[in-house]
């Protein structure tokens, strides 16, 4: 036999025996993100009912926001959308204001990027801004029925945080609201906010202390999260609480926080 095609099945051989011995580890690493993303596509699939139940006054309130009167509602040919986005309207961005602890107008004239947006761009509520909200399930959120062709302001990217497709020092703001806990990989993700952000750039986090979850694999606290951060300037705690608008905390160890430079 050609002692070429006899070394080539060798080859062959030994790159079979890796994958296979690597294969359980990849199927696990799939399994653990496969089942994070259903429990958080599961969470917003149902959250759509709830805003269509709560829209039609069927419920008498959804997180403490008591159902909209009519002049307070948006009115567009579908009912679903018009409840999502009225409850985007009265909630969410009224939400990102108090979690964050910030002004409408506090990233006037700048370009931010929203880490782990979920399916609202919440952050559209800043004034004069050019948006753009970054998920790796928005793809999921859009087919199961959050609208994005209403917001032709906002750029929408399908990217995990771990590994953003935007050029260094691209944004002049990064934010975040409880999302930073539900990334893969908590260091990578900093590293990466550390690359697309200027120098000086403004940075604010929401971040939600807990033990782990399916859905929020990280546990941090004030240690980690400032030993992550080492690299802003003036990047510290500013607040702590167990409640954020519509929702209060119950676990011992739970604490809503915000940092900031």
């Amino acid at each position: 036999m050609d002692k070429n095609l006899i070394f080539k099945n060798l080859i062959m051989k030994k790159i079979k025996s890796i994958v296979k011995s690597y294969l359980p580890f990849v199927q696990n690493v799939y399994s653990i993100f496969k089942n994070k993303s259903s429990v958080e596509l599961n969470f917003w699939k149902n959250q759509i009912k709830l805003y269509q139940e709560w829209y039609d006054g069927k419920i008498p309130d959804l997180f403490g926001e008591k159902i909209p009167l009519a002049e307070q509602k948006v009115v567009l040919q579908n009912k679903k959308d018009s409840a999502i986005l009225t409850w985007l309207k009265i909630h969410q961005e009224k939400k990102y204001l108090e979690d964050l602890v910030l002004t409408k107008n506090y990233f006037n004239g700048m370009k931010v990027l929203d880490i782990g947006s979920g399916p609202f761009p919440s952050a559209q509520v800043f004034e004069n801004t050019e948006l753009y909200c970054l998920d790796p399930l928005l793809p999921d959120y859009f087919r199961v029925g959050f609208p994005s062709h209403y917001f032709d302001h906002v750029k929408f990217v399908c990217s995990t945080s771990e590994d953003m497709p935007f050029e260094n020092d691209f944004f002049d703001a990064v934010i975040s609201v409880n999302a930073i806990d539900h990334v893969d990989d908590f260091l990578k993700t900093i590293q990466e906010i550390r690359r697309v952000l200027k120098k000086n750039g403004k940075l604010r986090m929401h971040i939600h202390y807990h033990k782990k979850t399916p859905a929020e694999p990280i546990e941090l606290n004030d240690k980690i999260v400032s030993e992550a951060f080492v690299w802003c300037p003036n990047f510290k705690k500013i607040s702590e609480s167990k409640n954020k608008r519509g929702f209060t905390l119950d676990g011992a160890d739970e604490m809503y926080t915000v940092w900031s430079n």
